[in-house]
């Protein structure tokens, strides 16, 4: 016995089913592009006992290409990246680290030049500079800076 004759049920059932298709296909899709955002990691920060350096380290994974990171920043306004990537595919990759470094309402972004990767191997880069905004403001970063840096795969 059937519960309705309109058919309009059959109709709503298609969109849904439709939508539904779209919608695992898209999400499917974003996976096998690698465009699934990195995860959030947990950043340790370290002030000297002489209190004119901070170190911030945490690691970091996206795309099978993983590392640790030390991201250094000096009372003089000096800063510098050292950080690892090991790729785990066969087929070379390029990577990076980026290191968003806030304090109050201030913020800094520094990072490393690209390195290629071959497979199954690990290899390091790292970049240094001078920030005169680091510089001035060494004591609220000292207090209240966060850092955040992340591996960047291409």
């Amino acid at each position: 016995m059937r519960r309705d004759n309109s058919r309009t049920a059959g109709r709503n059932g298609t969109r849904r089913g439709l939508a539904m298709l779209i919608a695992t296909g898209a999400g499917l899709g974003s996976l096998l592009l690698g465009t699934l955002p990195a995860q959030a990691n947990d950043t340790t920060k370290t002030v000297a006992d002489d209190g004119r350096s901070i170190t911030f380290s945490t690691g970091d994974s996206s795309r099978d290409v993983s590392g640790n990171v030390t991201f250094v920043v000096s009372s003089d306004g000096n800063w510098s990246i050292t950080g690892t990537g090991r790729n785990a595919h066969l087929l070379v990759r390029t990577f990076h680290w980026t290191c968003d470094l806030t304090w109050d309402a201030a913020r800094v972004s520094h990072g490393t030049g690209k390195k290629a990767v071959p497979g199954k191997k690990t290899r390091t880069t790292s970049a240094q500079a001078y920030d005169p905004a680091m510089q001035a403001d060494f004591a609220d970063i000292a207090a209240r800076g966060r850092a955040d840096c992340d591996i960047v795969v291409g």
